[in-house]
């Protein structure tokens, strides 16, 4: 069915330019006999290549994890509100491996099976095809002071609460339903917000899937509810919690404080803290037992600083995942399923250095700094960047040696800054990655792998009608 849909909607897009003119000034009138008030036209089309080389530790080499080169290209219609109350939002992608000798599981095209629950090994191929990932009637109501908003259908969310969706070049997405209200004053501004799912994709699925715990029995819903307060001086606050009955249940906390002068100078600073407890129908040593304990978390700080031309950040992560049993994961993972791709929550940090740095009792620490070359070269949009990440003091059960991980990255990015490619980004990005345990991929430490000498480069080009 899911297939159907996407191609019907594809050949639906195909004819919106005649049906729909091209995207107005808010200011212009419509015309008196449009049925529906006119829309926009938008997408990308991006490049992918990576090649991505890990060690193995019995046959002692590098060997060849990811070796592919993709291509993908999305269309979106977004429509403006009918009646300034209702509208519509459709987005398709489609994407296909031009080259592949490696792993077929490399998130950029479909995997070779349908969920996150029956992978099949033995598939040597990633899938081309095209996946609608957004379609959604949204509806608004506004009053003094603030308004009311909601959409159903297949959406990501964007309310403050526990879920959130996996990225790979497009989102993943919910069937369900998101509400909420955002209410603005002299005091500042408070949003409020609440989902119900009940299905999800990630974007390497082509298949909308039921939640399904760790023994494959299926979970009807997920359910989140969040609230953020702004102040004016810069702060904020948000507060959410989520729950997938029976099974688990997410909480997180996010202090933020913001000032920016101009785009050469600015200051953020925040405090998160997270938190994935197991649900109360779960007996412990069974699959869903996660934890040695209810509830696992993990304290994220960071520091980021722009000064004239630099960027510079510091991230701190401490992570508690209690493990005294072989069924214990020994990780902190913060989503409302267990199994990988199987839904995702409203998480921020994000190192691009490989590794998740949320071992039992790690600590973690990033560092990175970026300059935009617009003083050195003759023309604009150039930046260059390194950073570096570090992870000690892991601890799990059956392992005697703690963790230690260490990883550095370059990046070389170019984003056009006028013209008709205006916003055409080309980045260039490596990694080099070491694990100080020695031990084999996924042992012992359940979310490790062993070193890896990773490189990416990425072409993303936009349009709009």
């Amino acid at each position: 069915m899911q297939r159907l849909i996407s191609t019907c909607c594809l050949a639906v897009f195909s004819t919106l330019p005649g049906l729909f003119p091209a995207a107005v000034d808010a200011n212009d009138a419509e015309p008196e006999s449009a049925l529906f008030p006119a829309g926009s036209l938008s997408g990308s089309v991006m490049y992918f290549q990576r090649h991505r080389e890990r060690y193995r530790v019995d046959e002692s080499r590098f060997g060849s994890n990811l070796h592919h080169s993709t291509l993908q290209t999305s269309v979106d219609y977004t429509s403006p509100f009918w009646q300034d109350s209702i509208g519509l939002d459709l987005g398709v992608f489609a994407t296909t491996d031009l080259v592949n000798t490696a792993s077929p599981d490399h998130e950029m095209s479909f995997f070779p099976w349908d969920d996150p629950w029956h992978p099949d090994w033995s598939q040597k191929d990633a899938r081309d095809g095209i996946s609608l990932y957004r379609a959604h009637i949204k509806a608004r109501a506004n009053f003094e002071g603030g308004d009311f908003w909601g959409k159903a259908g297949y959406f990501q969310p964007t309310g403050p609460g526990v879920l959130g969706v996996n990225w790979s070049l497009m989102p993943g997405t919910y069937q369900g339903v998101e509400a909420g209200s955002n209410l603005r004053g002299d005091w500042g501004g408070v949003a409020i917000a609440s989902a119900y799912v009940t299905r999800y994709k990630a974007p390497w699925y082509r298949e909308v899937n039921a939640f399904r715990d760790d023994e494959k029995k299926r979970v009807d819903a997920l359910w989140s509810v969040g609230a953020r307060y702004d102040a004016p001086a810069g702060y904020s606050v948000e507060l959410a919690y989520g729950k997938a009955a029976d099974y688990r249940q997410n909480a997180h906390l996010k202090l933020k404080y913001q000032q920016q002068k101009d785009p050469q100078d600015s200051l953020y600073l925040t405090y998160q803290f997270y938190a994935a407890g197991e649900g109360s129908a779960v007996l412990r040593d069974r699959p869903n037992d996660h934890y040695a304990g209810k509830w696992s978390h993990q304290h994220y700080l960071a520091l980021s600083r722009a000064i004239d031309r630099y960027t510079l950040k510091t991230e701190f992560t401490y992570t508690r995942a209690p493990s005294d049993s072989p069924q214990h994961v020994g990780y902190f993972v913060y989503r409302l399923t267990g199994a990988y791709g199987g839904s995702n929550g409203a998480y921020e940090p994000w190192w691009d250095n490989r590794s998740d740095w949320n071992h039992n009792k790690e600590r973690a620490l990033f560092v990175s700094v970026n300059r935009n070359l617009n003083d050195v070269l003759p023309f604009a949009g150039v930046s260059v960047g390194a950073s570096a990440a570090t992870g000690w003091g892991g601890r799990v059960y059956g392992v005697g040696e703690p963790l230690k991980e260490r990883a550095w990255s370059l990046d070389l990015g170019y984003t056009v800054p006028t013209g008709t490619l205006k916003n055409t980004r080309v980045s260039l990005h490596y990694t080099h990655y070491d694990n100080k345990t020695r031990l084999p991929s996924w042992t012992g430490y359940k979310n490790l792998f062993q070193d890896e000498r990773d490189i990416k480069f990425l072409l993303i080009v936009p349009w709009q009608l």
